[in-house]
Order: structure tokens, then C-alpha cells, then sequence
């Protein structure tokens, strides 16, 4: 038995959309109309490695009766409304009793289904069409064999289109069914294109259809031409559109700044390696609602035709349905609903600011996970002070209620502000709900080295935020190595808030040291240095300062006290190493200050920063303040301060014993953490949460399964005893201190 699915496709966005809607496993044979505007030449440009493996192209004029009468899967159907393929189905006549999708994701198809779907029979022609009446006749017969195949629930329909959600209703309600496509397919082509400007004009087939006349629709391109500044230096990037004509094409290539680029591969394929934010110029079409998911965070600006272009030749309804469509286009805003999910002290301060900076349109909830490092009260308050957040109370979630909370919840974006494990739990449970939310995660600090571990635990997730374009480039390539198709975007980490270039807040003249800090902070961190001489010679040095400078302190900034805990174990601690170092007399009482508290009350004026490679010299150097990373342990990615090679604030313990603490050189601050600010992130999770409005995201179902180790260890994790967690880091920490003895 023919097991093959056929499509019958009649334009280059019609065939992609095929592709688009093709399964796993299914084969599919793809009939493209190679007659209709713009194929011909479309396929002599799509490459054959594009192809998947499971589907084949046949060039064809007329339809073969074949693919009514097989018994194959399915029928794909590109235009509803197209006159041959209705004639063909009409001839097909009681052997289509096939299952039928329909696939177009232009705005056309958004008027088929209406007609479709509508209480009393209408002929399925489209909105400009004066057709005869034979033609209306078997138009009006189309329609009922596909309400036909509605009411056996063998009509499904597929597009990446903004969908209004009443149509979607009485398309369901009938009997038929409703999925997206995000383009994924479109995404994942590597095509090798010519570098395109960054700012860029949609053709319309509006003058060519007769719709509009010519001479509004060039002082149109004009007043774009004008206002983005378009000249040989800057040019502007103009697409055409399959039905432009060429002395139209021709007389745009004319305007100075303008390049031309010929109707040849769909624009939702041919941008998606565009720059990104680029700005999109256009007048009401598809394009533009697709265009938010192959793009990179484009910036999109539509035109809504004004009644005096249109000709005698529109149709009222046409005209209102395509300034309809251009305005649902335009709404995009920030106006979603985020709930972000945190299981720690630092991913809850990282989390409550990163909530901050999306600005009050927002929706936002914010949630702790109860594992094994969960924070406490005050570790809570501390991780908030400083956030609009700020004495608030956090909720504390079981594992077992996470997906009915947000199932109740019902947020466009999940922010999973957590430790590897825990993030893959919380989009598990994301992609399990009815609608499925966009994900993102991030780290709470200074994210290198970009390990393909942490890369890993994130595969499941849409977005990931990373805070320098160093580090953008580090996750860029660690997701390539292992396959992960994250998106990744860049901001400015939350806890920094200096407009730009931050700058030292006190004198230092040519060929003299900077001044002896009257604070001296030093920034704890729980994985580095790992062992314990190590921190002891930490400890000793800080000592030392003091002593050689009674007039200022010396104060060990931790961030638990005994019995809290940190989102890293931490094996020696330094309040266990000073009171041993008290009760040997190496160091005496009032020598050393230790405190606990949010790192912001010590990050005052004449106050320095002295860290292996903490966060906390972020926020300092944000302030302006004096720096130092010590280097004396080595400076590498096992230690975490690989990126502060070059910087100007390495330095050793005799530089901490000295007082010598400088701070950054300017172009390391400018491509480590103190690039410009921008709105990359929002854009980027703007258009994340516009695609979750619109059921665009797909719910991959092995997602929701805990069917390999990893799941079951981060189950694990989220539900054991603390004393199981300990044992099993004890275990952990005893395997690599035997590894280590015996290289």
C-alpha cells in the first residue's frame, strides 16, 4: 500500500510551508505548480542539500490525478481558493477521501477558512475574484466536500500565522484541527547569502494586483528612503515581490541607495540570516507576521494603506482585512506575562532584577523551587534588598505543584533562573502544559567558561541570556559543538546600573598607584580556590593588609551563614578556616571583620574589592571602585577568572597586602559586561512571548518524559533529604580528590 503523503503547492512560501508541516518519519512528495509567478525560478535557486532526506520535489504544470486517488497519509494543500486545484478535486470527486491539511501562512488563507468554515455554504474564491458562475459553482461545491471531510475530522490546518482566536474556534468547534509551525525547518537552513544592509523594504504585489496605484506606493518608498537615510554608504535593501514587474523593478533600482534583490527565495528564509534588529519597511502583508520568527528581534514597521491609494478594482472587505491584518501585526509591545523560577539565594537576586529591567508593562510573578538550596529568610531578604522587590514575600513551590501552578499561571515566558537540573525540570513541566510558554534561562554572574554540561541542561529551553558579547560568543560556539539549538541574546548583567562606560571614582596620577583602600572587601565564593591552603593564604594576606594599615578594615564578605545554604557546596569555609586561624593565635581578634548581607551595603565610597573571580568585582567596578582579582592561584576557566585575562586588575597577595588595587582598562570593560546598554533581551523575549500568544510553540513530547539520567538525577536533586544530598557530595568530592592524587 502507498504509504506516501502528497502536497499539491502553487507559490514559493506554500512549498516551504509544506516542508514546514511535514512529520517525523512521514514521506512526502511535493507537487510544485512550476508555471505559477515565481516557482520556476525558485527552485532552480533552492538547493537540493536543503531538501530533507524524506521529501521529494516533482515539477509539474498540472496536477496528477494521482495524488486524489492514492491512498496515501495525507493531502497538503497550499490555496484552497486555487481554481486548478478545486477543478482537480472535483474531478477526484468521492475517491478524495483522504485527510487534508491546509498549509499556506499567507493572509489569503486566513479568508479561505472563514469562507470554510461559515454557517451557510460559500464559494471559495478569493476576496478581489468576480468569477463566473460556473466558476462559483464549483467553487461553492470545493467548500462543501471540505466541510465534508470537517465533520469526519479529516481537515487540519497548519500555519505560522497570528490566527484569530474566534476563527480558530469555529474551525475546531467544526471538527477540524488547529496546530503552528514556528518555521523551525526555515531556521535551520545554513544558506549562504550576500550581506544585507539593515534596514530593508518589502516589495508589494499590491500594484502589480491593480489594488493600489503606482504613484502613492513610490511616494511611499520615498518618505522610507528619506527617513532611514538610505545613500551609497548606507544603502537600503529592497525585496521584490514575485508579481513586481520588472519596469516597476526598475524604476525602483533607480532611486539613489536602493539595491534591488530579485523575487527568488521566500523572505522568510532569505532574512532569517539578516542583521539583527534590522528594520523592516513594509505595506499590509503575511510577510511581516512571519518574518518576528525567522528574524533576529527585527524591528518592523508597517504602513496601513490609506483609502485614497486603493483602486476601483479593491474590494471593501479586502481592503479592511489586509489593515486588519496590518495592525494585529503591529501589536507586539512588551505587554506579556513572565513568571520566573529561581531555586537559589544568587539565581533569586539574579532573577528579581532581571524581572526589573522589563519595565512595568510586564506581567511578572516570581517563584522559589524548594530543593536542597533553598535560601532562608534572610538570605531571601538579602537577595531582594535593592529590587522592587524588596521585603516582599516569595511563594516556595513542592515539585509536585510546579505544573499546576503554571498551568493556573498561565505566563507567556518561564524564566528558569536555576542550577542545570532544576532548569531542565522546570521545562519539562513547560512543555507540558496546555499551552506551551517560551523559556529562558541565563546565569546569575560572570557565566564563563560556556561549558557544554550547562549547555546541555538548557537544551530544552528557547532562549538563553547571556551578559557580554564575550560570552555570546563562548555559548554561541559551545551550542554549535554540541548540537543545542539555543537562541542567544546579550544584556547588560541586572546589578549594573552605570549608563555607560563605567569610570574610577578616585585619582590616580600619571605613574603613581592608586590609593590604599579604606575598605578592603574581599568577595568569597564557594567553588574557587577549591582547596584550603589556598584560602588560608587568602585569609593570612587580608591580615596582613590590616596590619600594615590599622586606619582601614578588612572585612571577609560570605554569603551563608551555618546552616544556610549556597547554589555551590562548599567544602572549607572561610568561617571555620578564621576560627581556626584565631585559635592557633595566626591571626587575633578585631584583625578580621566577617559579614554577611547584600553586597551593595559594602560597596561604598573609598571602599575596594579583592576576589578570585566573583561577580562582586562587577558591582564594584560598576561603582568605579578599586579591583583586584588575585592571580596568584592561577588564571584560568577552572578557576572561573579566565575572562579577567587583560584587564589591568590582576594582581597577587602581595598586591592585596600592599594595598595595591587598581581598576579595568577601558577596552576590556567595553567587550566584558559594560557594552552600551540595549533592549536586545526585551525585543527578543517580546517576540518569544508573541509566539506562545499564538500557539507557535511546539511542545515536544520526549521533553515532558523523564526518560534519561539527567532527569532522573535533577528529580532526584529537587526531592532528596538534604542528608542524601550531602552523602552523595561527599561522594562526589572523595572520587575527585583521588582522581586528583593519582595523575
Amino acid at each position: 500500500m502507498n504509504t506516501i503523503s502528497h502536497a499539491w503547492v502553487e507559490s514559493p512560501l506554500q512549498f516551504v510551508s509544506a516542508i514546514e508541516a511535514c512529520r517525523d518519519g512521514q514521506s512526502l512528495e511535493i507537487h510544485a505548480r512550476i508555471d505559477a509567478d515565481g516557482m520556476a525560478s525558485f527552485l532552480d535557486q533552492f538547493q537540493a542539500e536543503w531538501l530533507p532526506a524524506n521529501i521529494s520535489v516533482v515539477r509539474t504544470v498540472e496536477i496528477d490525478p494521482q495524488i486524489f486517488s492514492s491512498r496515501g497519509h495525507e493531502l497538503l494543500i497550499g490555496d484552497i481558493c486555487s481554481g486548478r486545484l478545486q477543478r482537480a478535486m472535483l474531478a477526484a470527486g468521492p475517491q478524495l477521501r483522504r485527510s487534508i491539511v491546509i498549509l499556506d501562512d499567507g493572509f489569503a488563507t486566513l479568508h479561505a477558512v472563514r469562507l470554510v468554515t461559515a454557517k451557510r455554504p460559500r464559494p471559495l474564491v478569493r476576496a478581489r475574484q468576480h468569477p463566473s458562475c460556473s466558476r462559483r459553482a464549483a467553487a461553492l461545491a470545493v467548500a462543501l466536500m471540505l466541510r465534508s471531510a470537517l465533520r469526519r475530522r479529516q481537515l487540519s490546518w497548519t500555519t505560522a500565522l497570528p490566527v484569530p482566536d474566534d476563527l480558530i474556534a469555529s474551525f475546531t468547534a467544526a471538527g477540524g484541527t488547529f496546530t503552528r509551525h514556528a518555521f523551525d525547518y526555515v531556521r535551520s537552513i545554513r544558506a549562504a547569502a550576500d550581506p544585507l544592509p539593515g534596514t530593508i523594504v518589502l516589495g508589494s504585489a499590491m500594484v502589480a494586483d491593480d489594488l493600489i496605484d503606482v504613484e502613492p506606493y513610490f511616494a511611499w518608498l520615498d518618505s522610507v528612503v528619506e527617513r532611514t537615510g538610505a545613500h551609497s554608504e548606507r544603502p537600503l535593501a529592497y525585496f521584490a515581490h514575485r508579481r513586481e514587474t520588472p519596469e516597476l523593478l526598475n524604476r525602483v533600482a533607480a532611486r539613489p541607495g536602493v539595491t534591488v534583490f530579485p523575487a527568488e527565495l521566500p523572505v522568510e528564509l532569505r532574512l532569517a540570516r539578516a542583521p539583527k534588529c534590522a528594520q523592516v519597511h513594509s505595506l499590509p502583508t503575511s510577510a511581516v507576521a512571519n518574518l518576528p520568527t525567522t528574524m533576529r528581534s527585527p524591528q518592523i514597521h508597517v504602513t496601513e494603506v490609506p483609502a485614497a491609494w486603493w483602486t476601483g478594482s479593491a474590494p471593501q472587505a479586502l481592503r479592511h482585512e489586509l489593515n486588519a491584518a496590518a495592525a494585529a501585526t503591529l501589536h507586539s509591545g512588551a505587554d506579556y506575562r513572565v513568571v520566573a523560577i529561581a531555586d537559589s539565594e544568587s539565581y533569586l537576586k539574579w532573577a528579581s532584577r532581571m524581572l526589573d529591567s522589563l519595565g512595568p508593562d510586564v506581567d511578572s510573578q516570581l517563584w522559589l523551587l524548594d530543593t536542597p538550596i533553598a535560601p532562608t529568610a534572610a538570605q531571601i531578604a538579602h537577595a531582594l534588598a535593592g529590587s522592587s522587590r524588596a521585603g516582599a514575600t516569595v511563594p516556595m513551590l513542592n515539585r509536585s505543584e510546579l505544573r499546576a501552578r503554571l498551568e493556573s499561571a498561565a505566563p507567556d515566558i518561564v524564566l528558569a533562573a536555576a542550577t542545570g537540573p532544576v532548569v531542565q525540570q522546570i521545562a519539562a513541566s513547560a512543555h507540558r502544559l496546555s499551552r506551551r510558554p517560551g523559556v529562558a534561562s541565563g546565569l546569575p554572574g560572570i557565566g564563563l567558561p560556556a561549558r557544554a554540561k550547562g549547555v546541555r541542561y538548557r537544551r530544552d529551553c528557547d532562549l538563553f541570556i547571556t551578559h557580554s558579547h564575550h560570552e555570546r560568543a563562548a555559548y554561541l560556539d559551545a551550542c554549535t559543538k554540541v548540537g543545542v539549538p539555543l537562541e542567544l541574546t546579550v544584556t547588560r548583567l541586572p546589578l549594573l546600573s552605570s549608563p555607560g562606560l563605567p569610570r574610577a571614582a578616585f585619582d590616580i596620577l600619571a605613574g603613581e598607584t592608586p590609593p590604599v583602600p579604606e575598605r578592603l572587601v574581599f568577595a568569597t565564593q564557594a567553588k574557587v580556590p577549591e582547596h584550603r591552603e589556598e584560602r588560608i593564604a587568602i585569609l593570612q594576606a587580608l591580615a596582613d593588609f590590616r596590619r600594615a594599615h590599622p586606619a582601614a578594615e578588612a572585612i571577609v564578605k560570605v554569603r551563608s551563614l551555618p546552616g544556610e545554604q549556597e547554589t555551590h557546596h562548599e567544602e572549607h569555609t572561610y568561617l571555620s578556616l578564621i576560627d581556626e586561624l584565631l585559635r592557633s593565635g595566626e591571626i587575633v581578634p578585631g584583625e578580621l571583620s566577617v559579614a554577611v548581607g547584600p553586597m551593595s551595603e559594602f560597596l561604598t565610597p573609598g571602599a575596594a574589592v579583592v576576589t578570585v573571580s566573583s561577580t562582586a568585582a562587577l558591582e564594584a567596578i560598576d561603582r568605579g571602585l578599586q579591583t583586584l582579582i588575585v592571580s596568584d592561584f592561577g588564571v584560568s576557566d577552572e578557576l572561573l577568572n579566565g575572562v579577567f585575562e587583560g584587564s589591568g586588575i590582576l594582581g597577587t597577595l602581595a598586591d592585596l597586602r600592599a594595598g595595591r588595587v587598581g581598576f579595568p582598562r577601558e577596552a576590556w570593560l567595553q567587550e566584558n559586561y559594560f557594552h552600551p546598554p540595549s533592549a536586545d533581551m526585551q525585543r527578543a523575549l517580546a517576540v518569544l512571548a508573541r509566539r506562545s500568544q499564538q500557539r507557535q510553540l511546539s511542545s515536544r513530547a520526549w521533553v515532558a518524559q523523564v526518560n534519561t539520567w539527567r532527569r532522573i538525577r535533577a528529580e532526584l536533586r529537587t526531592a532528596a533529604p538534604q542528608p542524601v544530598v550531602d552523602g552523595y557530595r561527599a561522594a562526589i568530592g572523595l572520587s575527585r580528590r583521588i582522581r586528583q592524587r593519582l595523575r
